[in-house]
């Protein structure tokens, strides 16, 4: 890395972290619908899609260890593999994918809000808040965003609680006879369930902010099977509650799930729950919109501040083209095919090309 680039000992953060932050970044708005998704695929089944896209991503992040084992980051490994002309251009590619998938979580998030709570919201205005808001939390530094996934974390297992009311209003035959689809769907809901867990592919760009970052990866998979655990419950939750057709039919099952709960002191808890959910999707956004604006600091001679502020406000006039339901809808599908390209065959390709130029220098002396 550039000398001037480098994190120091005050910029990182304990390999511990790395629990909230797998967590917090792989936990956004498709926590509220996945299960619609892979519902299509592989019916009742689909819990054993959750399983699996787990197991494979896990062996993801192993890779991904070895990928940048040598306080590296995606960008270094670039130029090593591609040289630099072409690693830059790469590089440049994956920072525009992570403001994309940030910008598609925040209005994803913001169409919830329109429906769930204020129908007239204005969309534009609330977008420059939420940017405001990134941008402070972002410019103030790696550490300050870990923090905030860090709280996020504990919001989302709150939440996740109150997913019990499914199993003592559902019926838990649903789920019988287990393995009533073909393995082929099955294996074929790993697609849409990939969504809900890209995040792992940022420790490329955040691993020297990571100390001693080589004794992370218990932590980093432990992150990543309390995000499997988390889905897996919330997944047979909604198939306790919810027949297939019910499913397909519900946009979020989670919030549709919540207006059965009731309290003495609250009448509306769904309303609760998208309010305290504010916090995971600012949380996950901040780490993708960090990971892109250091991506593209990483390749060019712009600071970190100008780039934060220019995809700031390409996020808020995004409203103009990303301005329906289903516009939204086809983005988040581009997203997730696209992640499972990522997850299982770039960064697989990337660990065998890495290992081919190592052992060429190496032979060579």
């Amino acid at each position: 890395m550039n000398r001037q680039q480098k994190p120091d000992i005050t910029q990182m953060v304990s390999p511990f972290l790395l629990v909230f932050i797998l967590h917090a970044s792989q936990i956004g708005e498709g926590i509220l619908s996945f299960e619609r998704q892979i519902s299509k695929v592989a019916g009742y089944d689909s819990w054993i899609s959750v399983l699996l896209t787990g197991l494979a991503t896990t062996i993801i992040v192993i890779l991904i260890w070895r990928i940048v084992s040598d306080n590296n980051d995606l960008i270094d490994v670039h130029s090593e593999v591609f040289g630099k002309v072409i690693g830059k251009s790469i590089s440049f590619l994956f920072g525009l994918y992570f403001f994309s998938v940030a910008i598609t979580v925040l209005r994803s998030y913001i169409e919830i809000i329109q429906i769930w709570l204020f129908r007239d919201l204005d969309v534009t205005l609330f977008l420059i808040i939420l940017y405001l808001l990134i941008l402070y939390i972002v410019l103030g530094g790696f550490r300050i965003v870990v923090g905030f996934a860090f709280f996020s974390v504990f919001i989302t297992l709150f939440l996740a609680i109150f997913n019990y009311a499914a199993f003592s209003n559902g019926y838990i035959d649903n789920l019988l006879p287990i393995l009533n689809s073909k393995w082929i769907n099955i294996i074929k809901g790993i697609e849409p369930m990939t969504f809900g867990f890209l995040g792992i592919e940022l420790i490329l760009i955040y691993a020297p902010f990571i100390h001693r970052f080589k004794t992370g990866l218990k932590w980093a998979v432990i992150g990543n099977g309390l995000t499997t655990i988390f889905y897996l419950f919330s997944t047979l939750a909604m198939f306790v509650y919810y027949n297939i057709e019910q499913l397909q039919k519900i946009t979020w099952p989670a919030l549709q799930l919540w207006k059965v709960i009731d309290f003495p002191f609250v009448e509306r808890f769904e309303f609760i729950g998208i309010s305290l959910h504010f916090i995971a999707i600012i949380a996950s956004s901040n780490l993708y919109f960090w990971a892109g604006t250091q991506c593209l600091h990483r390749i060019s001679n712009i600071s970190f501040k100008k780039i934060a502020i220019l995809f700031s406000l390409i996020g808020v006039f995004s409203v103009f083209y990303i301005n329906s339901f289903l516009m939204i809808e086809k983005l988040t599908t581009f997203i997730s095919k696209f992640g499972v390209y990522l997850l299982f065959g770039y960064i697989p390709l990337l660990f065998i090309l890495r290992t081919i130029v190592q052992g060429v220098k190496n032979k060579h002396g």
